[in-house]
């Protein structure tokens, strides 16, 4: 009613149903991300100023995963990619590896066929989430990435890092770039539907630094608080049409075919206790990781230097 707008004509301008609009409006129905999206960018608003606290409620998780690390039995919800393991694993022991680098899933498919009395799962988590539930002994081993990162973790003498890549990180678009994005200043000037990445993800801290680098105040960015749990996830909303920027590693940009600028150069290691280095869910890790198969699908992604993969460090 603000904007003169009729349930048709928003509906025309957001791509969605007006039927979906007045069921949203009755409070019939609860919109998910991508129609939250698209709604908030045919008023001119935020998702948060839109919906507020009646944003989508995160659903219980129907699934969840235990796993006995250093003797504490440890659990964590699943989500729906998890669903696809073979049942011949299904009743393996877990081995939980967390990360955000697409990396990590492919580490994780590839130790399962090196240890078939294993059941390797991936849990997407922010650089800090990822080596913070190590530290606590939450998973039995994590892969972070850049410069912050991985200082906090040689300052831990109970941590060993093995090589894994050195990849890079930059500004995700659709491919051709149609809004012609150069730097963090173009986010303003040209009103970009950003997505973000949560406190204590790589991306997160290195926009930051471009914005002030910049003299970008990060409240005048559309969509600064917008935030998506997973580089795929981030991706994904570019590649079908509910944002025009974020950013994340080059793997991401390939995965979806999206145009890549890049901004920095990152490695990525794999982090184990060092008191389970020997242990046979390490060794499959390492396996894997060193192995050509697991080469092969890295390279496939045309954006990981594996000059050092597998490597100790010193």
């Amino acid at each position: 009613m603000a904007r003169g707008l009729s349930q048709r004509a928003l509906s025309a301008a957001a791509g969605i149903t007006r039927q979906a609009i007045g069921a949203i409006e009755a409070g019939r129905m609860q919109p998910g991300v991508a129609i939250a999206l698209k709604l908030s960018h045919a008023l001119g608003t935020t998702v948060e100023d839109l919906f507020g606290a009646a944003a989508e409620p995160v659903p219980a998780p129907s699934r969840i995963a235990t796993a006995t690390i250093a003797g504490r039995s440890v659990a964590h919800a699943l989500d729906y990619d998890h669903l696809a393991i073979e049942p011949a694993q299904s009743q393996a022991p877990n081995v939980f590896v967390a990360g955000c680098d697409l990396a990590v899933g492919l580490l994780s498919r590839h130790a399962m066929m090196h240890a078939r009395d294993l059941r390797m799962l991936w849990l997407a988590m922010t650089n800090r989430g990822a080596l913070d539930a190590l530290v606590r002994g939450d998973v039995h081993a994590a892969v972070v990435h850049g410069d912050d990162a991985l200082r906090r973790a040689h300052a831990m003498d109970d941590l060993v890092p093995f090589e894994l890549a050195t990849t890079e990180e930059g500004w995700l678009v659709a491919r051709g770039n149609p809004l012609g994005l150069r730097g963090a200043a173009d986010l303003v000037a040209t009103q970009t539907r950003f997505v973000n990445r949560p406190n204590g993800a790589g991306a997160r801290r290195l926009l930051d630094d471009q914005l002030r680098r910049a003299a970008v105040d990060p409240q005048r960015v559309l969509g600064y608080d917008r935030e998506l749990a997973g580089q795929l996830d981030a991706g994904r909303a570019i590649a079908q049409g509910f944002a025009d920027v974020a950013v994340g590693m080059a793997s991401v940009a390939h995965v979806f075919d999206l145009d890549f600028i890049p901004l920095r150069e990152e490695r990525c290691v794999l982090l184990v206790a060092r008191d389970a280095v020997r242990a046979r869910e390490t060794r499959a890790l390492l396996d894997a990781l060193r192995s050509t198969p697991y080469r092969r699908d890295l390279e496939a992604l045309q954006s990981y230097d594996l000059t050092r993969i597998g490597e100790g460090i010193t």
